[in-house]
C-alpha cells in the first residue's frame, strides 16, 4: 500500500471518529437537564425613595473637597510638598532607547522618502 493511500485512510478514519464524538457530545448537551438561572437585583445605597437631603449629604461625602460649582483646581509652587524635582544640566530625561539618533537629515532625503523611497 502506498503512503498516500494510507494517509488518506487515516485522515478519513480520524474525521469520522471526531464527527461521531461531536455528535455524542452535542446530543448529551441537548438532553441534559436544564438548570434554572436565578438573578438577584443589587440594591444601590441611594434608593429612589431616599429623601433628597440624604442624597445631597451622600454626594458631598463622595465629592470631598470639591465645592458645588467648582469644576477646576488651581495649584502653584506653594502647594508642592517636600523635595521638588531638580533637573541638572546634562541629565538625560528621555527613557532608554526613546531619544532620536544624533545627526542631520537633508531635505532631499526626506523628499525621497515621501516620493516612494528613491
Amino acid at each position: 500500500m502506498k503512503t498516500q493511500d494510507f494517509k488518506k485512510i487515516i485522515k478519513e478514519a480520524v474525521k469520522e471518529a471526531i464527527q461521531e464524538e461531536l455528535k455524542d457530545i452535542l446530543l448529551e448537551a441537548v438532553r441534559a437537564p436544564k438548570t434554572a438561572v436565578v438573578t438577584e437585583q443589587i440594591q444601590s445605597p441611594i434608593t429612589p425613595s431616599a429623601p433628597s437631603v440624604n442624597k445631597r449629604a451622600m454626594m458631598q461625602a463622595i465629592m470631598g473637597d470639591f465645592t458645588p460649582g467648582q469644576d477646576t483646581l488651581s495649584f502653584n509652587s506653594s502647594n508642592a510638598v517636600g523635595n521638588t524635582l531638580q533637573v541638572r544640566p546634562g541629565m538625560d530625561t528621555a527613557g532608554e532607547g526613546s531619544s532620536l539618533p544624533s545627526g542631520n537629515v537633508g531635505l532631499d532625503m526626506i523628499m525621497g522618502l515621501m516620493k516612494g523611497g528613491k
